[in-house]
């Protein structure tokens, strides 16, 4: 599809859409900064030290939905007013969810490697409400991405998608399902048995081999059906030009009518006259 068709199916242009979204996860970026302050002392630079792994996991899932989201425009650039809003959607989401992951993996690194916990949290129901906080940002982001995807399957036909694009786009689909299935079932958890972290934050290590079985799932799909669009291609190409094959023959040059020729009579010679 050409650039020209998509402005004509969009109410703004693909690089304005890019741009400001970039621009949103560049500022969510700039809000899980450690600190703005120098450090005055060694031990206000090891305190702060104490935060860059936690900053680094957050940038990390962070980076994960930028590189979702970019790679989902490029190959559907659809900006038209449903795609804008699940777009602005997602943003609003993203920015929404900085705090509460940049607390959660604060606390969490700082229990676990730094054994300490501080005045991070008061309570077993504040621990309770950060897990929910944290699994419901996961739904959101994961809801809004599956309906971007489920919007471009509706515009298939527009982009003339092969089966193995379409394969793709599925495989695509079953992820966000499968992220929002995990962070469900953590939520769960904490409601239902009041867990205080333990099992709703274990339950996470599901998203690997669950992402796994679906991504070998889909490729063995993707093999099989890229095996039978060769072979289509093939046997289609066997089949093109069968009268540009018969002339390549040698013998077809041989069967050619012969051009009936008259033979040309010889010129009479002239004779010469003896000078008298």
């Amino acid at each position: 599809m050409s650039d020209t068709d998509h402005k004509q199916h969009g109410y703004i242009s693909l690089h304005r859409l890019d741009g400001f979204s970039d621009a949103v996860f560049a500022f969510a970026v700039t809000l899980l900064v450690v600190s703005l302050e120098v450090p005055k002392s060694a031990h206000e630079l090891f305190h702060l030290m104490h935060g860059f792994i936690a900053f680094g996991v957050a940038f990390t899932l962070l980076m994960v939905m930028w590189y979702q989201h970019g790679k989902f425009f490029k190959r559907f650039p659809i900006t038209d007013l449903w795609m804008i809003s699940l777009n602005m959607a997602l943003l609003f989401v993203i920015l929404l969810y900085v705090y509460p992951l940049k607390f959660l993996f604060v606390s969490l690194f700082d229990s676990m490697i730094w054994k300490s916990t501080g005045d991070n949290f008061t309570s077993a129901s504040e621990i309770q409400t950060l897990m929910t906080i944290y699994g419901a940002g996961i739904i959101a982001v994961n809801f809004v991405f599956f309906l971007m995807h489920k919007h471009a399957w509706r515009l298939r036909e527009r982009f003339a998608m092969s089966l193995s694009q379409l394969n793709e786009l599925r495989a695509d689909m079953a992820g966000n399902l499968i992220n929002m299935a995990v962070a469900g079932l953590s939520v769960l958890i904490v409601l239902v048995s009041k867990d205080q972290g333990t099992w709703s934050g274990c339950i996470y290590f599901l998203l690997g081999p669950a992402h796994w079985a679906s991504g070998a799932w889909h490729g063995r799909r993707y093999r099989a059906i890229k095996n039978q669009e060769q072979g289509k291609q093939v046997k289609q190409e066997s089949q093109e030009s069968p009268l540009a094959k018969q002339v390549g023959r040698p013998e077809s040059i041989a069967t050619q009518p012969s051009v009936p020729t008259t033979p040309i009579a010889p010129l009479p010679a002239q004779q010469t006259r003896k000078p008298g």
